[in-house]
C-alpha cells in the first residue's frame, strides 16, 4: 500500500473517530494539543498522520491499531453515536466524495477555455454542467447517509415547482415544453447542486477546496497574461479578456471578486501560506483584470464588494490591512485604466456616478417597463405569469437566439432541433420584450438598457409569487452565508481554511443577487453551480464543528 493511500485511510478513519465521539475538530484539536489547522490536514491525508496517533487514540478511546488497520471490520467495529453511519472504505471512500465536488467545479470553470480559446473540445461540451448535475446526483443517491443536516430549501422549491405548473395549465396556448424544462433546470438546479454536494463532500476537507479555487484564480490571471493581453493589445478589443471563460468575459468578473474574498481571508487568518505572502500584488492584478474586462455595469458592485468585505473582516488587524490594500488596489487599478486605456471608457462613467450617482440605476430600471406594460395590459399575468420560458428568461433566449450569429452560439445545432428546428418566439416577447431591444446602449453598454434580467423574467413568467419564492431563496442563501462568514471569522484559529472560504461564499451570493438584475444571471450555471456547491461545503464543515 502506498503511502498516500495509507495516510488517506488513516485520515478519514480519524474524521470517523472524531464524530463518532460527538467531537468537532476545534474539540479534538484542542483535546491532542494541535492546531485546527493541522488537523484538517491529518484528516485530509496528510503525510505525517501517524506522528499524532497516539494522542488521538487515547482522546477518542482507539486503539492505534484501529486507525492503521487494513481490514474493514477495524472500520465497522464499534457502534456509531448520534447516528452516523460508519461505512468501510472499500465501499466508500470519504475523499470519493470530495474528489467529484472538486472535479465538477473545475469542469464549470475552464470546460469554454477549450471549446471556445483553445478548441480541442466540440462546442456541445458548454453543456457540460448537465451531465455534471446528473452524475453528482446519482454519485448523491449511493452515498451513505450522515446524521448531519442541511439547509432545506425543498418547501419552496416544491412550491415554486407548483407555480410553475399552474402558470403552464393556464398559458397552454403559448408554452412549449422544451423551454419549460430549461427554465425549471435552470433557476432550480442549483438548489439541488448544493443537496448533492452537502451530502457528497467529507467534513474536513476545506483545505482541498481553498487550494482549488486558489489554483483556478491564479489560472484565471495566467491565461489573461500570456493569451489575452496579446489579443486585446493588438485588437483594442476588451472582449477577449476573459480568461478561462471563452468568450463570456463577464463570468470571469464574478469569479475574480470572488477570488478577492478568499484572498483576502487567507491573507487575515493563514499568513503562513505562500498564497497569503502573495496576496497583495494579487489584489493589484486581479483588480487591473476586472477593469480590462470593460464590465462598467459591475464598477458599483465591485466597489460595493470591497466594501463588504472590509465590514465581514472587522477590525482584526490583517483584515483592516487586507481590506485597505483591496480598497487602494481598486482606486489605483481603476485610475490607471481609465487614465490609459480611454477607450474602455472608464473616465466618463466616473464623471456619471460623481455627478449623477442614480443614473445609472435609474437607467436600469427603465428596463422594467416591459413587465409594466404586461401587468397594466392583462393584471391576472401578476399572479399566473406568461407561462415558464416565454418572455425573457434565460430559458426563452436559449431557443429565441436559435439563429444567432454569435461564436458562442450553440443553440442552432443542438437546441433548435427541440422546438421543430424554428427560432422559438411567442406573443408577448415579441410585443413587450424586443421591440426594447432597440434602446440606446447607456455608456457604451447595452447591460443597462436591455430588458433581461433575473427578476424582471420571474415577474413575467411566474408572476409575482414565483418571484419571490425565487428571490427569496437566494436571499435566505446569501443570509446563510453572510452568518457563515461572520461565525467563521469570529471564531478563527491561524490556519484555519474555513474563513476564507466562508468570506467568499457570502461574497459570492453578494455580487449575484446584483448581477440578477443586471442580466439573467441566476439561470447561468458555470455561475451559479460553483457558488451554491461552495455554500454546501462551508455548511457541511460549519455544522460538523458545531456538532456536539
Amino acid at each position: 500500500m502506498s503511502v498516500a493511500v495509507e495516510a488517506n485511510r488513516i485520515g478519514a478513519r480519524v474524521a470517523a473517530a472524531r464524530r463518532e465521539f460527538g467531537l468537532t475538530q476545534k474539540q479534538l484539536a484542542e483535546r491532542v494539543g494541535i492546531t485546527l489547522w493541522l488537523l484538517d490536514r491529518i484528516e485530509a491525508g496528510a503525510p505525517d498522520a501517524a506522528l499524532h496517533l497516539p494522542r488521538i487514540a487515547a482522546v477518542t478511546g482507539r486503539s492505534e491499531a484501529w486507525f492503521t488497520g487494513t481490514s474493514p471490520a477495524a472500520v465497522a467495529g464499534s457502534s456509531p453515536r448520534r447516528g452516523v453511519r460508519v461505512v468501510s472504505s472499500l465501499r466508500w471512500s470519504p475523499t470519493v466524495g470530495r474528489d467529484l465536488v472538486l472535479a465538477a467545479i473545475t469542469l464549470l470553470v475552464v470546460v469554454r477555455f477549450f471549446t471556445e480559446v483553445v478548441p480541442v473540445l466540440p462546442r456541445a461540451a458548454n453543456f457540460v454542467d448537465i451531465p455534471v448535475f446528473l452524475a453528482l446526483s446519482a454519485m448523491a443517491l449511493a452515498r451513505p447517509r450522515t446524521g448531519t443536516q442541511s439547509l432545506s430549501f425543498a418547501g419552496a422549491v416544491l412550491l415554486f415547482v407548483c407555480l410553475c405548473v399552474v402558470s403552464v395549465v393556464l398559458n397552454l396556448s403559448r408554452v412549449e415544453s422544451a423551454p419549460v424544462v430549461v427554465f425549471l433546470y435552470g433557476f432550480l438546479a442549483p438548489v439541488g447542486v448544493y443537496a448533492v454536494a452537502y451530502r457528497l463532500w467529507p467534513a474536513g476537507h476545506a483545505l482541498s477546496l481553498s487550494r482549488l479555487l486558489v489554483a483556478l484564480g491564479i489560472t484565471q490571471l495566467v491565461v489573461v497574461a500570456l493569451i489575452d493581453l496579446p489579443r486585446f493589445v493588438s485588437s483594442g478589443n476588451p472582449d477577449v479578456v476573459s480568461g478561462t471563460f471563452g468568450t463570456n468575459a463577464y463570468q470571469l468578473v464574478f469569479f475574480l471578486l470572488l477570488f478577492t474574498a478568499l484572498l483576502a481571508g487567507k491573507f487575515t487568518f493563514e499568513k503562513q501560506r505562500l498564497t497569503a505572502r502573495l496576496a497583495l500584488p494579487l489584489f493589484a492584478a486581479i483588480l487591473a483584470v476586472i477593469f480590462l474586462a470593460q464590465y462598467r455595469a459591475l464598477l458599483v458592485t465591485t466597489a460595493l464588494t470591497v466594501l463588504f468585505i472590509g465590514l465581514l473582516l472587522g477590525t482584526r488587524g490583517r483584515g483592516v490591512v487586507a481590506a485597505t490594500v483591496v480598497a487602494a488596489s481598486f482606486a489605483f487599478s481603476l485610475s490607471y485604466v481609465a487614465e490609459h486605456f480611454p477607450g474602455l471608457k472608464f473616465a466618463p462613467t466616473l464623471a456619471t456616478l460623481t455627478k449623477r450617482p442614480g443614473f445609472y440605476v435609474s437607467k436600469r430600471l427603465d428596463a422594467t417597463d416591459s413587465v409594466i406594460r404586461l401587468y397594466n395590459d392583462r393584471p391576472s399575468f401578476m399572479l399566473t405569469g406568461t407561462g415558464p420560458g416565454t418572455f425573457s428568461s434565460r430559458a426563452w433566449q436559449t431557443f429565441a437566439r436559435a439563429n444567432s450569429s454569435s461564436a458562442s452560439n450553440v443553440q442552432g445545432r443542438y437546441v433548435k432541433p427541440l422546438i421543430g428546428g424554428t427560432a422559438y418566439h411567442t406573443d408577448v416577447s415579441d410585443k413587450y420584450v424586443l421591440p426594447m431591444e432597440a434602446a440606446p446602449a447607456v455608456g457604451g453598454s447595452t447591460a443597462l438598457s436591455w430588458p433581461y434580467s433575473s427578476y424582471l423574467s420571474l415577474l413575467a413568467e411566474v408572476g409575482i409569487g414565483g418571484f419571490l419564492l425565487l428571490v427569496g431563496i437566494y436571499i435566505v442563501a446569501t443570509t446563510r452565508g453572510i452568518k457563515l462568514a461572520a461565525s467563521s471569522i469570529r471564531r478563527a484559529k491561524p490556519g484555519d481554511p474555513l474563513p476564507a472560504l466562508a468570506l467568499a461564499c457570502a461574497c459570492g451570493f453578494f455580487v449575484l443577487l446584483q448581477m440578477g438584475f443586471l442580466e439573467n444571471w441566476l439561470e447561468v450555471t458555470r455561475v451559479t453551480f460553483p457558488i451554491w456547491m461552495l455554500l454546501a461545503v462551508v455548511t457541511k464543515e460549519s455544522v460538523d464543528r458545531d456538532a456536539a
